[in-house]
């Protein structure tokens, strides 16, 4: 191997180079990332294929760098906040974040409802940045929060904003679960509102992610003419109603123009 050159990897030999352990630790992170109550140590031994010693070392160090977290009631690891400082630059750049906050702030202050900002990985909108509604009840998620794409307006915001190419790529590997009473079930209704959603430039959905929650999200562009992020409006359905959606769209979507004006977009 010549010096200071990264070696040849190829499909054949790419396992070779792993780290079983480092494998492990980041299948431990995901799986983590899936339960909000956390883990124990013996129920994690049944859910990975890991020895009783290794998977200890590998939550002693996750813990002492401080990505994981044990509850000292229940002896249940979670994951800790600090994965954020990790996940952020890889989730979308920090100037997006930057870019956003006093639009986002301004948005939940006209409407007076909790508005969030996210992001897309893989089959799902992972939420960025949030400023809590005016009321005393709100709708209020952990930042991180996945939402689905098929169920939820920013999810299908951002579907009607991607290139056919990358559409057609992303639709066979959503999973039509049934969140709420609402959820699309299938790929040719999802196709129709895509559809519609991308004539308008925003999205809606009612009772869709959650029952008795409504939405309503506008994509981010950037310079590219890429969707890279996206603004909705969450909060319980007696006030963000139906027959208000388009009024509401109109106002998100301002909100989402003015980012991606400052992100060097140009419609």
């Amino acid at each position: 191997m010549t010096k200071n050159k990264t070696p040849q990897v190829t499909k054949a030999n790419r396992k070779r180079y792993e780290i079983p352990n480092l494998r492990k630790a980041f299948e431990i992170l995901e799986m983590l990332s899936e339960e909000r109550g956390g883990i124990t140590f013996p129920e994690m031994l049944e859910k990975i294929e890991c020895n009783k010693t290794s998977l200890f070392r590998i939550l002693m160090t996750l813990e002492n760098m401080g990505y994981l977290r044990k509850n000292a009631e229940t002896d249940a690891f979670s994951v800790s906040r600090k994965i954020l400082s990790l996940a952020y630059p890889a989730l979308c750049d920090a100037n997006i974040i930057e870019e956003s906050l006093d639009v986002v702030r301004n948005l939940r202050d006209e409407i007076g409802e909790t508005t969030m900002l996210g992001v897309l990985l893989d089959n799902e909108c992972v939420m960025v940045e949030q400023e809590y509604g005016l009321s005393s009840f709100n709708f209020i998620g952990k930042l991180g929060m996945k939402s689905p794409l098929h169920a939820s307006a920013p999810g299908k915001a951002l579907l009607s904003a991607l290139p056919k190419p990358d559409l057609e790529k992303l639709l066979p590997k959503i999973n039509f679960e049934k969140c709420a009473k609402n959820t699309v079930e299938n790929v040719q209704s999802l196709k129709e509102q895509i559809e519609k959603f991308s004539k308008l430039n925003y999205a809606y959905d009612a009772s869709e992610a959650v029952d008795g929650v409504n939405c309503v999200a506008s994509p981010i562009f950037d310079a590219h003419s890429y969707p890279v992020a996206v603004i909705w409006i969450t909060g319980p359905a007696h006030r963000i109603l139906e027959s208000e959606f388009d009024a509401l769209g109109k106002k998100v979507l301002a909100s989402a123009a003015k980012i991606s004006e400052r992100l060097g977009y140009i419609a």
